[in-house]
């Protein structure tokens, strides 16, 4: 492997475990675990999803997001509901306690909050719209999406 694809490789598992561990202690503080507050998140950004569009927007298992889902439900965090467009079909959605748990996650007292505001602030934003459209040709390379 070459030096600079192996830097590439490296710098994002380092940064992917970064957030992760950011992710987990505002999960912890709320009592979740990360996977769910995942989950919370993307279903406050994208409502009324089927399970597995969940899973493949996450890059998760059926399985995995489902067992996830499980338990949200149970906690009364998320709901499921029959689809409007297609009855035999399920969609999920929070709940009103799904939103204030994800308010209480990414309050005042969120470090990772606080962080991708610094990040935010500190670097320009055409640094960072180029910075994404790099990962988005790294991604679609490795997909064999070129």
């Amino acid at each position: 492997m070459e030096k600079a694809g192996r830097e590439i490789m490296y710098s994002v598992f380092r940064i992917q475990k970064a957030l992760y561990r950011l992710v987990r202690e505002d999960a912890t503080r709320v009592g979740i675990t990360e996977v769910q507050l995942i989950v919370l998140y993307t279903l406050f950004k994208k409502e009324n999803i089927r399970l597995n569009d969940l899973a493949e927007k996450l890059n998760m298992s059926n399985s995995t997001v489902s067992g996830t889902i499980d338990r949200l439900v149970s906690a009364g965090l998320v709901m499921r509901e029959t689809s409007r467009e297609d009855r035999r079909a399920v969609t999920l959605r929070l709940t009103e306690k799904g939103r204030e748990k994800l308010i209480e996650a990414f309050n005042h007292e969120s470090v990772l909050v606080q962080r991708l505001r610094k990040i935010e602030n500190e670097i320009e934003a055409a640094d960072i719209e180029k910075l994404l459209s790099i990962h988005q040709t790294i991604k679609d390379i490795l997909l064999g999406e070129e």
